[in-house]
């Protein structure tokens, strides 16, 4: 009975993810496996727009800058937009940097050769391409692609003069199943790490932002969809990661604390990135909203029903319908 009661309370209250930044250090959060931040968190309006996957960027003009996904329910797909802040975090500015007409996600940012490089996620096109970033005139100029596979949340480590490219594939295993690449270049050619998959959990696998190194230690932030997708972050550390073997443990868990939850009516949490002694996250709303919430039902239904044949057996449409 208190399942189904629960169920019926939960399609009253309208699910909307947003992006938060907090002043701290994400090296002292590993190291005292403790994140009790308070976070500013930036609703968004009105509530057919989803923002997440924030990745942190100070621009040559010394701006503080947010790339993220901006998903619209109206066209349903994601787009990669920018948002440019103040000293107090206030957004000065917002644009979108890139939009295909297909589902792009997660901007994952790599700087190299005082040149920035996006990697943003476009698991439908099937291919994971890269970009330059133009801050001047606050674009994203094509490259060239990088690998020809539907990867998702892609994540880019540099380790031992090689590069070492995480991600789960689009599909059955989208949240179960990590695969590596390795290339001598950014830019690759990359070829599959020989234990791939190299775990299998639906906890603490798929990415969940930038890898951390604290005293010679990586920790890599992942998703923990035990239950549903983008509950909690886990972090793992990695203690093998070589041509030949690859292992990480669970380090420590990272969840929205009670008193956001109770103040922000933030419940969930599924990215976390860091640029200095700011991080940046992302969370779920929750907005009592039965209308508004049976709006979004009744579109994402539609979507499932006209694209049902092309996804009948794609578990990453999930994230994208954000329920």
């Amino acid at each position: 009975m208190y399942q189904i009661l629960t169920k019926y309370f939960n399609k009253l209250f309208f699910k909307q993810w947003i992006i938060g930044l907090s002043n701290c250090d994400i090296k002292e959060i590993i190291r005292s496996k403790t994140f009790n931040q308070d976070i500013k968190w930036y609703p968004q309006t009105p509530l057919d727009h989803f923002y997440a996957d924030p990745f942190l960027l100070k621009t040559g003009d010394g701006k503080l800058n947010i790339l993220f996904e901006d998903f619209g329910l109206e066209d349903f797909y994601g787009n990669i937009s920018v948002q440019t802040l103040d000293n107090e975090f206030n957004i000065s500015n917002q644009k979108i940097l890139l939009d295909t007409r297909s589902h792009l996600s997660y901007p994952f940012i790599f700087e190299e050769n005082a040149r920035i490089y996006v990697f943003p996620e476009a698991s439908r096109s099937g291919k994971l391409s890269c970009y330059v970033y133009d801050y001047l005139n606050h674009s994203l100029n094509f490259v060239q692609e990088i690998i020809n596979l539907p990867l998702l949340d892609s994540t880019i480590l540099k380790h031992k003069d090689k590069y070492w490219l995480f991600g789960t594939l689009k599909g059955d295993s989208s949240s179960l199943e990590l695969h590596i690449f390795i290339s001598d270049n950014l830019l690759g050619p990359y070829i599959p790490h020989p234990e791939n998959p190299v775990k299998q959990s639906s906890n603490g696998t798929r990415p969940a932002g930038n890898i951390v190194e604290v005293n010679g230690t990586y920790y890599r932030p992942s998703q923990n969809c035990e239950n549903k997708y983008g509950e909690s972050i886990t972090i793992n550390k990695i203690n093998v990661l070589n041509e030949l073997s690859f292992n990480e443990e669970p380090y420590m868990l990272i969840t929205i604390n009670k008193e956001n939850q109770r103040k922000h009516k933030v419940h969930t949490i599924h990215t976390i990135n860091a640029l200095d002694d700011i991080i940046a996250v992302d969370g779920m709303k929750w907005i009592f909203s039965p209308f508004d919430q049976w709006k979004k039902y009744l579109r994402d239904r539609r979507y499932l029903k006209q694209y049902s044949k092309v996804h009948l057996k794609d578990s990453s449409i999930e994230p994208v319908i954000f329920d």
